[in-house]
């Protein structure tokens, strides 16, 4: 796919520099023009924020370097077919730019990691998933990411239905016999093309093999027959993420796209409610855990699973001696200053093979906005 995607081994070197100085330069952008042109001078202005930033906090030696690799990821950017957000992530063994497909707030940090949080926003709602356009003459398999598809052209895809079924046409047994004959011989000719029909969509189901594992979602577009007919014989039915009922065959792909993409987004918010549900279920197994300070703490001992998070949830935090302890508020003695203990955790979560997941602000409020599913 032409799509950028961040790859999972992006993340793993990003937390890697932990303890470096790592510069997050993240800004608003836009998809159309005018709007986009005024996108170019705004990273201008985020850069030289950063430049500033950093020459404050530390010295002229360490901070070269830096501006110019920003400089130069600043060159590589195609502001023409901008998306939502633009991120730049540099330190002095590592540099990243992204392009986000959702909103994003202005951020200018420098510090000793990097602002992870739209990162991890983005390879939450990166799983790739198909579309698979049914016609009875024509089947053609897309590619997804967030909002974008590409069509699979390969030894399989797209794939022609050929009719070279002979009937043979009825004779007139007597002129009485009306058209009775002719209109069995229709029926009967009706019933076996959708008897080939289904042949014909068993193959295709068969040949999606190739693409569907560890469980990637599949939505499907089509008249209702069509939807119906695969619908019967699919041996990926717990795949399906939706059906969209209506004809492509002359559908521009962006059009596709534009209409795949919130049938997918809905489907991955269900099942960020699943897990919302899980959660639930885990209280009473003594599973579950609430509130940023005991999650800290469960995190810290290696317990923490699944970390579900309200997208925008921020929280400032104080740790004493070796971190295992979170206050909210500033104890009296030595201690550290996180300007948001959320980020913080899900580093912390990420570090010790857990995993985390974000859902849309108000679905944790009985939770404290923050909730884990613990290992133990």
């Amino acid at each position: 796919m032409s799509t950028e995607k961040l790859l999972g081994e992006d993340l793993v070197a990003l937390q890697n520099e932990k303890g470096n100085i790592c510069v997050s330069v993240i800004v608003p952008a836009h998809r159309l023009s005018p709007e986009r042109r005024t996108d170019v001078t705004e990273v201008k202005k985020a850069i030289e924020k950063a430049g500033q930033l950093l020459q404050y906090k530390y010295g002229e030696k360490e901070v070269e370097p830096l501006v110019q690799t920003m400089h130069g990821l600043y060159k590589t950017i195609d502001f023409t077919h901008n998306l939502d957000g633009i991120g730049l992530y540099v330190s002095p063994h590592f540099k990243l730019s992204v392009k986000f497909p959702f909103p994003v707030e202005e951020k200018v940090m420098a510090g000793d990691s990097f602002e992870i949080r739209d990162l991890l926003y983005k390879i939450n709602y990166s799983i790739p998933y198909y579309v698979l356009v049914l016609t009875e003459k024509h089947i053609r398999l897309f590619e997804g990411s967030w909002d974008e598809l590409a069509e699979i052209k390969d030894k399989n895809f797209p794939v022609d239905y050929k009719d070279d079924f002979e009937y043979a046409k009825p004779v007139h047994s007597a002129h009485y016999a009306g058209y009775s004959q002719v209109k069995g011989f229709e029926k009967d000719k009706s019933e076996l093309e959708t008897i080939r029909f289904r042949d014909f969509f068993r193959e295709v189901d068969k040949l999606l093999d190739n693409y569907l594992v560890n469980d990637t979602p599949l939505l499907l577009t089509g008249v209702e027959r069509e939807l119906s007919l695969f619908g019967g014989i699919t041996g990926h039915a717990r795949k399906i993420a939706g059906k969209i009922t209506r004809s492509f065959n002359y559908s521009h792909e962006k059009e596709l796209a534009d209409i795949a993409w919130p049938a997918m987004y809905q489907y991955f918010k269900n099942e960020r409610e699943k897990l919302v549900k899980e959660f639930a279920e885990k209280i009473g197994e003594g599973l579950a855990v609430t509130g940023i300070q005991d999650i800290w703490s469960a995190a810290q001992e290696g317990r923490a699973l699944k970390l579900l998070v309200e997208k925008d949830y921020r929280c400032p935090g104080f740790l004493t001696g070796e971190g295992y302890r979170l206050h909210l508020f500033p104890p009296e003695s030595p201690h550290k200053v996180l300007p948001d203990a959320v980020d913080a955790l899900i580093v912390a979560v990420l570090e010790k093979s857990g995993h985390v997941f974000f859902v849309d602000n108000g679905t944790l409020k009985d939770y404290d906005r923050i909730a884990l599913i613990t290992r133990y």
